[in-house]
């Protein structure tokens, strides 16, 4: 069974029942930090396997090629992408219905937001805004990922010289283009939470639904995607087949899920359908005897916890 965190349904304050609406939102991050989202970005399923898409499973392989153009930039040093202890969480939170903006929240790392902003090491922090800083909304900020980045000119294209991860963003854009469920992601700040007690707030968890370690969750996303292809990818990789952090199992995974081709300038982009990869990506959330992974337990969230700075390597 899994192991269901609830939170007391009499606290309170909670948001304006007249606009309060139940949402499902997983968001990656390390375990330490708890999975109490205050300043943090989520997503719906679809939003956080494109972050999955984009971000975390191409690590291995962006970082390989030694390419720091990344489109997010430093993608290769994000610790919610190539962290340790890094964990997949699953939650339902009670929120006012009526979005704003999304807001940007990060780790810190180095004194940073790693976008140029003061963030303590360990902490998360938020800004909202896109070519300048303006002030935060109490209420979730709420982003659709075809409009993000598909409008305004943000369009990605495989070029001939591209690295083939370049193109692997290109492809899972347009697969994500084509998907008639929106891609959403969800930023839920202090500002807003109400288990700071904090008068006519917008957001609380009802419930952490499972925590599961990235290191399952990639693995059982994976094999569901990799079964789909012969195994003649996986087998070229020898010593590498069953691991996922490496570039040649990262590769395999992409023209499985994105077509053989879809690492290819002008390659057709085929694989599987986005109903098929978002039901993939959600199957380590099901009970351990339905092939979900382990749960683990709830830990506490960074923002009760003291901070202990890092030391720099």
């Amino acid at each position: 069974m899994l192991a269901v965190v609830t939170l007391a349904l009499t606290q309170t304050p909670r948001p304006d029942p007249a606009h309060a609406i139940n949402i499902t939102v997983y968001h990656v991050n390390p375990h330490k930090s708890g999975a109490i989202p205050v300043n943090m970005d989520t997503g719906n399923s679809l939003g956080d396997l494109f972050f999955d898409l984009f971000e975390v499973l191409m690590a291995p392989l962006a970082c390989e090629q030694q390419s720091h153009r990344h489109h997010h930039g430093g993608a290769c040093s994000n610790p919610e992408a190539v962290g340790k202890g890094l964990v997949v969480n699953k939650l339902t939170l009670e929120v006012d219905s009526r979005f704003s903006a999304y807001a940007k929240c990060n780790i810190g790392v180095n004194g940073t937001d790693q976008r140029g902003h003061q963030c303590k090491n360990g902490t998360y922090c938020c800004f909202c805004g896109d070519y300048h800083t303006v002030p935060c909304s109490k209420t979730l900020g709420e982003e659709n990922l075809v409009d993000a980045f598909g409008g305004h000119g943000h369009t990605f294209k495989c070029r001939f010289f591209e690295p083939s991860w370049e193109c692997y963003m290109t492809a899972a854009f347009s697969k994500l283009n084509s998907s008639k469920t929106p891609a959403l992601w969800y930023s839920s700040l202090d500002l807003g939470y109400c288990g700071n007690g904090v008068r006519e707030c917008t957001w609380r968890v009802v419930s952490v639904d499972k925590i599961v370690s990235r290191t399952c969750h990639t693995k059982i996303f994976g094999d569901v995607v990799q079964a789909t292809q012969p195994s003649a990818c996986l087998d070229a990789c020898g010593s590498q087949k069953n691991n996922v952090s490496s570039p040649c199992w990262t590769d395999c995974f992409y023209k499985a899920a994105l077509g053989p081709d879809s690492g290819k300038p002008g390659g057709s982009v085929t694989g599987l359908s986005m109903d098929a990869l978002s039901a993939a990506w959600t199957k380590p959330f099901l009970p351990e005897d339905q092939g979900g992974c382990p749960a683990l337990p709830a830990m506490r969230p960074w923002f009760e916890a003291p901070v202990v700075e890092e030391a720099e390597a």
